[in-house]
């Protein structure tokens, strides 16, 4: 019986300079996708999409979110994954007309690929461009993980009876508890385990104990795991977030809006929560703010 939680470990190879993480999403995604109605592909494509985004931001020091964002000018039209500092998680999707492609790579490949990074303490986001060079998400930003921040990097992503799990381990540029081990036997580390993992996580029951899942597929390491976090739903839309947005669009497209369709309708794409704004409300937003945008 799967836990009642989703949980995500992080761990390493004792004696070595590899680290790793491992992630099982199974209600996150089915709470973030259930009011998008979507097709099993777009499912699949945003649940790998998602566990991508909780590997990648546990391995950070985050005060903030990572967002992992595609946009296409093919019939998928935008796949969004957003993980915060407390792996609170969300996602969505934007699509037109069919999507005949089961493989995330083949309705991707032809779009722009973008990682933001908001920190709290940030005055603005950091972004990144991921280059569309592998055959999976995950060998796209193995590649763009090796090229901007020159760390190793192997992602493995699988899903099955939707749950969808994922592994990510790192070759780090330098650990002193092992500094006195030669650089031979750290390739030979690395390669190893790569190796074991490409040959047997595709086969691994995501239903068993992380703890299992590891052994089952490093059975000769020695591996030391960690307390684990647990991802859940969570969307940060609010009323003030949707009010700075109508600060944004200024207060004469407002009127505009109004004039023609007598309210203003907002959904979050995220957890379909519903803002409407009558004329009277939005001229409180704008007559509240002085015209000017509250943080």
């Amino acid at each position: 019986m799967l836990n009642s939680k989703d949980t995500l470990h992080r761990f390493i190879f004792e004696n070595t300079d590899i680290r790793g993480n491992y992630v099982k999403l199974n209600h996150t995604i089915a709470e973030a996708t259930q009011h998008q109605a979507l097709p099993q592909n777009l499912h699949k494509a945003l649940g790998e999409l998602m566990v991508a985004s909780a590997l990648l931001a546990s391995t950070l020091k985050l005060d903030g979110s990572l967002t992992l964002q595609i946009q296409t000018n093919g019939p998928l039209k935008l796949l969004i994954a957003e993980c915060n500092e407390n792996h609170g998680m969300r996602g969505a999707v934007k699509w037109s007309g069919p999507i005949e492609s089961s493989v995330a790579i083949d309705l991707i490949k032809e779009g722009h690929f973008i990682i933001t990074l908001n920190q709290k303490n940030a005055k603005t986001p950091y972004q990144g461009i991921v280059p569309m060079e592998g055959n999976s998400i995950c060998e796209l930003l193995e590649n763009y993980l090796l090229r901007s921040e020159q760390i190793q990097t192997k992602l493995w992503i699988h899903s099955q009876d939707n749950i969808f799990h994922g592994l990510l381990i790192q070759k780090l540029p330098f650990n002193s508890s092992v500094e006195s081990i030669d650089s031979d036997t750290m390739k030979n580390a690395w390669k190893n385990v790569v190796t074991l993992a490409n040959k047997s996580f595709k086969f691994i029951q995501p239903e068993i104990k992380t703890s299992e899942i590891l052994q089952a597929i490093f059975p000769s390491e020695t591996i030391r795991l960690f307390d684990p976090s647990f991802p859940k739903f969570s969307c940060s839309c609010s009323k003030r977030s949707v009010e700075n947005m109508l600060r944004l669009i200024g207060k004469k497209e407002c009127e505009s809006i109004i004039e023609e369709q007598l309210s203003i309708t907002i959904h979050c794409d995220f957890c379909n929560e519903c803002y409407k704004y009558t004329e009277d409300e939005v001229n409180f937003v704008f007559n509240d703010s002085g015209d000017s945008i509250k943080h």
